[in-house]
């Protein structure tokens, strides 16, 4: 990585990040914007079952082949959860 501290979101700010035109998941620990990612998720509105949420054990699901599905998230990355707030 680039070292770069990432920004801490708790998971009230993240939680109102729950709609498909504003979409934040959380997976391991790590905060995704997969906003523009919607459209296109193979999984169609699944994902917005777990908007604005911890998503962790859904994405480690069968249905997403890794790497690959991994790479793709890792593009949407935004920040980590501050696990320390609520």
């Amino acid at each position: 990585g680039s070292g770069k501290a990432l920004p801490k979101y708790t998971s009230t700010e993240i939680s109102r990040h729950s709609t498909a035109d504003d979409l934040w998941i959380i997976v391991k620990d790590k905060v995704y914007d997969v906003t523009d990612y919607v459209d296109v998720h193979l999984g169609g509105d699944a994902i917005l079952n777990y908007a604005g949420a911890d998503t962790t054990a859904a994405f480690f699901g069968p249905q997403h082949p890794f790497p690959k599905a991994q790479d793709m998230l890792d593009t949407f990355l935004i920040g980590e959860l501050d696990k320390g707030a609520h």
